[in-house]
């Protein structure tokens, strides 16, 4: 966690942000739930704690939150894309208009992330909660299978999600409207 305020600490907003709070549910021997949000001076502040009705609350244990934060699977992801999986970078990207986050709110479901490694012999799970539901990390309405050098070319920009689902390197089980959904409104102008 002591990363995290540093991460913060780099990330350049721009005007017209909505104000609502990313919520983090991290579970494990190292269990916490803090929120990420803006404060009123459009800076990003965070505290421990459960806030109400998040746009999205992500769902993780400590163990995968590590591996994205400063583990292996940062470290792969940096390697591939010259950037870390969440960084300064990242974290503006998913603050959004007032307008994106107002469709994401009227989105619901859970949408559960299954990553698998396969050099490293491990999975990582990580749940997004949309429109303020509670999170339901052993029945996700939606859940999303790829392994990490399919995360890789996403994450490199050389293949859409769309394209590799069709080429049959991203599974997807369940309700898809959660997906197309909330990508609908974070691929909109």
């Amino acid at each position: 966690m002591e990363v995290l305020p540093e991460v913060l600490s780099e990330v350049d907003l721009p005007d017209g942000l909505g104000t609502d709070r990313l919520q983090f549910h991290i579970s494990g021997d190292d269990s916490i739930d803090i929120h990420i949000g803006i404060d009123e001076d459009g800076d990003l502040t965070l505290e421990e704690g459960v806030t109400s009705s998040p746009p999205i609350a992500i769902s993780t244990s400590d163990t995968d939150f590590r591996s994205i934060i400063a583990g292996s699977l940062r470290d792969q992801v940096k390697a591939k894309t010259g950037h870390v999986a969440v960084g300064p970078r990242q974290l503006r990207k998913a603050f959004l208009p007032e307008a994106k986050v107002q469709r994401i709110k009227a989105l619901t479901g859970n949408l559960q992330f299954h990553l698998i490694d396969n050099d490293e012999g491990s999975e990582y799970r990580y749940t997004l909660t949309l429109g303020g539901g509670t999170p339901d990390v052993n029945s996700p309405s939606c859940t999303v299978s790829l392994d990490v050098p399919t995360l890789m070319e996403i994450a490199g920009g050389q293949q859409q999600i769309q394209q590799l689902f069709f080429q049959g390197k991203v599974r997807i089980d369940g309700d898809m409207n959660v997906i197309m959904g909330l990508m609908a409104v974070v691929t909109s102008p």
